[in-house]
């Protein structure tokens, strides 16, 4: 009844309507279409969904199944991250694998022949080729030694390197008469025990010549010790090291026979 008061017919009711729209604003007519186009995307528009892209496509990878099995054309790199200077992480952080500018990965850490670095993992010479210091407990209880060997300076007149010294009853001193006449009467050549290792005699005379050595003592022993040189010859007579008690004298027959004496004190 009251539409009807109002809009006698359908056709007046839509006349109406229309009248009003042609007052309205042109704010409102925007904010109008603004509505409609949200509520439409909202009931009809399609579902996004996230999508994770893969350079090269992950269904076109191959795999080998031997190793030294020819490498396919294209697959999925594993790589790490290059950085000029190492990140620094806290507790709980993610980290990539960390590779050198080469490409190299770095296992625990990167360092420089000769300056000591945490976490190195390789033994690392000096960059001058220093040797490196070794110690601690080794498991060998002798270890091999190779390159120059230092020792400490040897003390003076207690040790003898490159030479043998005869055991005897003397010390390790050598003493020793140079070749010279034997004079006619006895004559000390040295004066204090010494053994005597060899005795050298010539005789430049045309006739036999005789020298007596003995020792230095007051009641000297020659009992054995007189030797026979021929004429125009030499003797050379070994005595091994045998201890001439003070020192030793010596004394020739006769003129034009020469001698020489080597022994230890």
């Amino acid at each position: 009844m009251i539409k009807s008061l109002l809009y006698p017919s359908a056709s007046e009711y839509r006349a109406a309507a229309k009248a009003r729209m042609r007052r309205m604003d042109g704010w409102q007519r925007i904010a109008a279409a603004t509505f409609l186009l949200v509520l439409a995307a909202a009931l009809f528009g399609p579902t996004v969904s996230a999508q994770l892209q893969q350079s090269g496509g992950g269904g076109s990878n191959a795999s080998v199944g031997a190793v030294g099995g020819t490498a396919p054309t294209s697959g999925t790199l594993s790589g790490g991250t290059y950085n000029s200077t190492l990140p620094t992480l806290t507790s709980g952080q993610m980290g990539s694998e960390q590779l050198d500018s080469s490409a190299r990965q770095i296992v625990v850490g990167a360092g420089v022949a000769g300056t000591p670095t945490g976490g190195v993992l390789s033994v690392q010479g000096a960059a001058s080729g220093t040797a490196l210091p070794v110690s601690g407990t080794f498991w060998q209880a002798t270890q091999p030694v190779s390159g120059t060997v230092s020792i400490n300076a040897i003390p003076t007149g207690t040790a003898i390197i490159g030479k043998v010294v005869p055991a005897t009853a003397c010390g390790t001193t050598v003493e020793s008469q140079a070749l010279a006449a034997v004079p006619t009467s006895s004559t000390a050549v040295f004066t204090s025990t010494t053994c005597i290792m060899v005795i050298v005699l010539n005789n430049t005379n045309s006739s036999a010549a005789t020298v007596t050595v003995t020792d230095n003592e007051g009641t000297p022993v020659n009992d054995v010790l007189t030797f026979s040189i021929p004429a125009s010859s030499q003797l050379i007579q070994p005595l091994y090291g045998v201890a001439f008690t003070s020192g030793l004298k010596w004394t020739a027959s006769t003129s034009g026979v020469t001698g020489a004496i080597l022994g230890y004190q």
